[in-house]
């Protein structure tokens, strides 16, 4: 081993493909990173034993932060996952992670695929002990070098190169080249000037004199008994599927299917659109579950909002008033039309032309063809990770809520 420092020995082993060896507080081998204290690195002549938490040369982006031993052996033991599930494990654990952005250059250092990292940091002539510099007078000048050049970049066997990588001080970070040297304390100040100015402006402004020449009567003196003025008459909506439901109630409705056999029914809707995770229908009718006629969920509300926003859900059109079509705003579809015989409307071009439409499937399903001819979203929901269902779920009220602020911003969606 040419170094016994963790981080050198942890690359040595990556390139090298072998495993350290982890071991619990009592000695025993142990397979979980969570169940081991200690990380051993043995070649079979030395063998260098470190605590999981032992902090590395590797720093953690631009701060003063040091990557642990059991990060980036965790990294390692992660390197096929994506950033999501490899961030969700990490948090599942409670092990600290490597930033997204230090993760692809801390992988390449590991397993060789780089020489050095700007984020390692060496014992520098600033670092060194008292003693460090101290050289016995019977040493020969060949012991002197040595101890001169101990610290030199790894992979690298250039003397100057080493020299100047060792006498590198950091200039900037990406937080103090961020800060501004100018000053905006008096905005403020300006700002309350203009405005208390302007209002004293408009009190002072005088109410113009409607018997002076040239001065217009106001529209409530010309206008005759009975008769509305041009401008006060309301236009009709350029668009039908904007016009306002003559109905008070401003809850959007959403349908799904009544077959027992969709992935989405009066079942399970509410767990995955509140809940934002999917259960089988089957399951939850084993269980006793009565099904709802109606139902009202609760749209997670979003960082910007202050007021819950509320849907009406069924799978049974018959209770439907002929005004209540103006509420409905979503169809969740099997891809049968005969779904669609007693809707107001009956054909998909229609129907998906005045709402819209979601049809769920597993991810590693192809859809229907029907479904690839009308208008409607495709949610792809993964058969074993449920916690990638927050995602699917947030997508569908995202495009749902956008339908509706376009086509009909009438209801409170």
């Amino acid at each position: 081993m040419s170094k016994n420092d963790p981080l050198s020995l942890l690359r040595e082993f990556t390139i090298a493909k072998r495993e350290p060896t982890l071991v619990d507080a009592s000695g025993a081998t142990v397979q979980e990173l969570t169940d081991a204290t200690s990380v051993v690195f043995d070649d079979g002549t030395k063998q260098f034993k470190f605590a999981r938490s032992t902090p590395t040369n590797y720093r953690r982006g631009a701060s003063d932060e040091f990557y642990t031993l059991e990060t980036l052996l965790f990294l390692l033991q992660r390197s096929t996952q994506s950033v999501a599930e490899y961030s969700l494990e990490g948090a599942q654990k409670m092990i600290p992670t490597v930033s997204i952005l230090d993760k692809r250059l801390v992988l390449d250092y590991l397993q060789g695929a780089t020489a050095h990292s700007a984020n390692i940091v060496y014992q520098t002539e600033s670092n060194k002990r008292a003693g460090d510099d101290v050289v016995d007078s019977n040493q020969d000048a060949g012991a002197k070098k040595t101890k001169t050049t101990t610290h030199s970049a790894p992979g690298n066997d250039s003397e100057v190169l080493s020299l100047i990588i060792s006498k590198e001080r950091l200039a900037k970070t990406t937080a103090s080249i961020l800060r501004g040297s100018k000053s905006f304390a008096n905005i403020q100040k300006n700002g309350s000037e203009i405005l208390m100015g302007k209002g004293k402006d408009d009190k002072a402004m005088k109410k113009p004199d409607p018997r002076q020449p040239g001065v217009a009567p106001p529209a409530s003196s010309t206008a005759r008994p009975g008769v509305a003025s041009s401008s006060q008459t309301p236009r009709p909506s350029a668009n039908p599927s904007q016009a306002r439901p003559k109905s008070a109630n401003k809850m959007p409705i959403i349908i799904v299917p009544a077959a027992v056999t969709s992935m989405i029914t009066m079942y399970n809707v509410r767990q995955l659109l509140e809940g934002q995770e999917f259960a089988d229908s089957g399951d939850v009718r084993d269980k006793g579950e009565t099904k709802p006629t109606r139902l009202k969920i609760q749209r997670r509300m979003k960082q910007n909002e202050t007021v819950k926003v509320y849907y009406e859900v069924i799978d049974n059109t018959d209770i439907l008033k002929p005004d209540d079509w103006d509420r409905v705003v979503c169809v969740f579809t099997t891809g049968a039309e005969w779904q669609f015989k007693k809707f107001k409307w009956q054909k998909p071009v229609e129907l998906f032309a005045q709402v819209k439409g979601f049809y769920a499937k597993w991810a590693d399903e192809q859809p229907k063809e029907t479904i690839k001819t009308w208008n409607v979203e495709i949610l792809s929901l993964n058969r074993h990770r449920r916690h990638a269902d927050r995602a699917v779920v947030t997508e569908f009220w995202d495009k749902l809520q956008g339908w509706c602020l376009a086509n009909k911003p009438f209801l409170a969606c």
